[in-house]
């Protein structure tokens, strides 16, 4: 019991003391103001995303231009010609603008990933929309990234 006590107190000062700290920890004070063209609920969450790292009173203030396609491609088909695998992929062209130097920079992003055709049509359409929440998830986190790093350069 007594050993069980001690590992309970000792254990989290290990964890505590190890050093780790999270790369983007401190937020840049950046006033963005972001437009988006494309895909509409795909550039609604990558917005929203971009738009926490957003501070109104920081000195530093970004025009960011973000242009969303999304391209659905058949991947496979098998003898019948039935489709049973599509290929779904979404680019994003992002163009950072320096309000005081009126300095450019341009990136383009793009991640793709497949999903299985179902037997049912209601099942297709659930693939499809979980693929593109994760593929969406997934680009949100590299504009941010982005955003944040090349603010700090």
């Amino acid at each position: 019991m007594s050993k069980k006590i001690i590992i309970i107190f000792i254990l989290p000062f290990f964890f505590l003391s190890c050093g780790f700290k999270k790369i983007n920890m401190d937020n840049p004070l950046v006033d963005l103001n972001v437009v988006i063209v494309g895909e509409n609920r795909i550039a609604y969450v990558i917005k929203n995303n971009i738009l926490l790292i957003s501070n109104k009173d920081a000195v530093k203030k970004y025009d960011i231009n973000i242009e969303i396609s999304k391209n659905k491609k058949i991947k496979i088909k098998d003898k019948t010609g039935k489709v049973t695998r599509y290929e779904l992929s979404i680019r994003a062209n992002l163009t950072i603008k320096d309000k005081a130097t009126q300095k450019n920079i341009n990136k383009s992003f793009s991640k793709s990933s497949g999903y299985q055709v179902s037997p049912s049509h209601t099942n297709t359409i659930a693939n499809e929309k979980s693929v593109i929440k994760n593929l969406t998830q997934q680009l949100s986190d590299e504009l941010t990234n982005f955003i944040i790093f090349s603010n700090k350069n």
